[in-house]
């Protein structure tokens, strides 16, 4: 009897003690056959996927514009298939990126940045970051755009200032642009949203920036739905490097600390544009 085939291709193995003459089909010419089966991608159909495929093992379907698969080991044997992006074909699945990750055509980075608990500034008058994006060291080139944008609720008592802010570096970092300090009106519940948008005009230690920030709220105009907007774009360039990784930044500052004074941003998008 001979010894057990191997456990990927089956390879065909004599007994190992000598007593076995070689069988040139069974030792050899089926051996190569599996080889060569299994050189690169086999080329299948859609309907002729191998039956029992093992772990890692890649296929081409030759009718669907060359779909590549790999296998994952996982059973049944016909749902452990894994796409993988090929330029000849369509994906035909999900593309699913992890958290904080980016998804880039060409000078084009959108951002898969979840958020999945909310931010509250209360009772505090420190500058306080509302919502983040990482910007890497060298990812700028001149014309690329980037935007963050963020919503939530505000309430008050009494009527104290806030300021919203845009800055380059974080919390620390250079302003981009601010509102100045806003009069609210007492209320909670109040809507608000945020865009800080920054284009690079010149890349390096010396890099700048065209920024532009946006606020549409209504603690200063009653619980109605319509509410100021406050428009801060800068008359010249920002300096900033883009040598160096900075987290562009939408920050939040009340000019009274009071637990009723308080603002939570419930949802952030952060995203490359171009």
């Amino acid at each position: 009897m001979p010894e057990p085939s191997t456990t990927r291709l089956g390879l065909h193995k004599p007994l190992n003690d000598g007593s076995e003459n070689v069988n040139v089909q069974t030792d050899l010419n089926q051996n190569w056959d599996r080889l060569d089966l299994a050189a690169g991608f086999q080329i299948v159909t859609s309907g002729t996927r191998p039956g029992t495929p093992y772990p890692g093992k890649g296929i081409l379907e030759s009718d669907t514009a060359y779909r590549a698969y790999l296998h994952n080991g996982s059973s049944p044997a016909s749902a452990g298939w894994v796409q993988i992006p090929t330029a000849s074909s369509t994906f035909n699945s999900d593309f699913t990126l992890a958290d904080g990750k980016d998804f880039v055509v060409g000078t084009r980075r959108t951002r898969n940045q979840l958020h999945t608990a909310t931010t509250t500034v209360a009772n505090t008058a420190a500058e306080t970051v509302i919502a983040a994006m990482p910007i890497p060291a060298n990812d700028a080139i001149v014309g690329a755009i980037y935007r963050l944008e963020a919503w939530g609720i505000s309430g008050v008592t009494g009527t104290p200032t806030f300021t919203v802010q845009g800055r380059l570096g974080g919390v620390a970092g250079t302003s981009m642009g601010s509102t100045g300090a806003i009069t609210a009106a007492a209320g909670t519940g109040r809507s608000w949203r945020a865009q800080f948008d920054l284009i690079c005009a010149t890349t390096g230690a010396g890099g700048t920036w065209r920024p532009s920030l946006a606020l549409f709220q209504n603690q200063t105009a009653g619980a109605g739905n319509i509410g100021p907007w406050h428009q801060v774009n800068q008359a010249a360039a920002v300096s900033r490097t883009t040598a160096s990784a900075n987290d562009m930044v939408i920050t939040w500052q009340w000019g009274t600390a009071n637990a009723a004074n308080t603002i939570t941003c419930q949802g952030v998008i952060a995203q490359r544009i171009a």
